[in-house]
């Protein structure tokens, strides 16, 4: 049997100032935030043995970094708007989002949802400390897209626990800061009713959002994370009502897979009009394939998904919404993809590569399963790779006159082919250019 020798220790919480230069801290000509004593350092998170004190530390330069932001999101034209409607945000629990304020003057919207542990307008605090602040902020995404006459909606799905110690919706991180060590979220007192979760979040934002911009906008959604996952499982429901408006959507590491969506109309849009980008060491823009989102899937070159939008947004991002509006029935590019040598591939097997000549002529390349002999007519003109769409993915692009004449070639307009998969003389069956229609 133990007993206690001496009552526990009680410490007292130390209190840090909201003020960078108080705590030592500044931002230089770069929009990097730096130590004083140091200017060459950033942020340091480690400076105390006791975790609570470098937690509450950390919580007060975030405080600062959202003041920061605040002030910047207003010079850009953004107001926070507070949810649900009616709610007063100095004694109510509810959740702000930022609206441009100038959105009824607009005919492009695009819809931002973000992850589900940042702040509001923010997409990596890792890039806020490299880069700069605006670089790993929403900051630089909307000064670009604004540049396309674009106009924004911003979802809040990281801050989702009400702390009355604060008063107002937070992310996890500052309510674990705020109140005592290893703190218990309350369901029901420490949740903003219709906002709960991700998914309840998206479902009454853009229920409310609806009236201002169905009908009347082109809508583009750009989703990161568990935000994609809440807005498609929105879209399986109520896709009717938002297909006229809709013109496209990019998922960053989408959560979702084909298992979530039964509605055919979202099925046809995301293999047509919507793409995947997630952390992987390929050039940025390799076709990866990868058939669990439906849409097809391209690499980033990147580590941390939350660095993706940062450094591929202007370059890869931005300009396939261009792309989308320009030809918006073309506006990806078709290959074909031997989802069985994928597999094979995944699974480690050194003979996925191995085929014959005859596998290098496209008129006898195979895209269905082994135990699918079933022959089906086609019409005059249909092309029979189109007969399995399960098995295709769904590439278009609008310069198609980039096809196979002899041999093998892959289709490289402004995407690279994966390493192996097509554009080497040896074939691996994966990602095999479809001839042109």
């Amino acid at each position: 049997m133990f007993r206690r020798i001496k009552p526990i220790e009680r410490r007292e919480e130390v209190k840090f100032p909201a003020d960078l230069r108080k705590l030592g801290y500044f931002i230089n000509k770069q929009d990097q935030i730096r130590r004083i004593e140091e200017p060459s350092e950033g942020f340091k998170y480690y400076i105390h043995k006791v975790e609570r004190v470098n937690e509450r530390h950390r919580e007060a330069i975030d405080e600062c970094i959202r003041r920061v932001l605040d002030k910047r999101f207003a010079a850009e034209g953004l107001s926070k708007h507070y949810f649900p409607r009616g709610c007063d945000p100095k004694t109510d629990r509810c959740v702000p989002i930022l609206i441009s304020d100038d959105l009824d003057d607009t005919e492009k919207v695009l819809i931002i949802v973000g992850s589900t542990f940042d702040d509001l307008g923010v997409w990596s605090v890792r890039e806020m400390e490299g880069p700069g602040i605006n670089h790993g902020s929403m900051i630089s995404t909307i000064q670009s897209a604004k540049e396309e006459n674009f106009r924004f909606i911003i979802l809040n799905c990281g801050q989702n626990v009400y702390s009355p110690e604060v008063g107002r919706a937070v992310r996890y991180t500052t309510w674990k800061a705020a109140t005592k060590s290893s703190p218990h979220i309350d369901e029901v007192l420490n949740r903003v009713p219709g906002h709960e979760n991700v998914q309840n979040h998206v479902r009454s934002i853009l229920d409310e959002v609806k009236g201002r911009v169905l009908g009347k906008k082109r809508i583009y959604f750009l989703t990161y994370g568990w935000g994609c996952w809440g807005v498609v499982k929105y879209l399986n429901d109520h896709f009717s009502e938002w297909k006229s408006s809709l013109e496209a959507l990019i998922a960053v590491e989408p959560t979702h897979t084909i298992s979530d969506i039964v509605n055919p109309d979202l099925v046809h849009f995301l293999r047509t009009r919507s793409r995947g980008y997630i952390a992987h060491a390929d050039p940025p823009g390799t076709f990866i394939p990868d058939k669990r989102f439906i849409s097809q899937t391209f690499s980033t070159n990147q580590m941390h998904s939350e660095c993706i939008i940062p450094h591929v947004w202007k370059s890869l991002m931005l300009p396939w919404f261009k792309r989308v509006e320009e030809d918006p029935e073309g506006c990806n590019p078709v290959m074909a993809v031997d989802w069985s040598a994928v597999e094979k591939l995944q699974e480690g097997w050194g003979d996925a590569s191995l085929h014959t000549k005859a596998d290098l002529d496209p008129n006898k390349w195979d895209f269905y399963d082994e135990d699918d002999e079933e022959e089906e007519e086609m019409s005059e003109g249909q092309k029979p790779w189109l007969r399995n769409l399960e098995q295709v993915v769904d590439l278009r692009d609008a310069e198609q006159a980039a096809s196979i004449t002899t041999g093998l070639q892959a289709v490289n307009l402004q995407e690279n082919i994966r390493p192996g998969s097509g554009g080497e003389s040896k074939s691996n069956g994966v990602g095999k250019a479809a001839p042109s229609a």
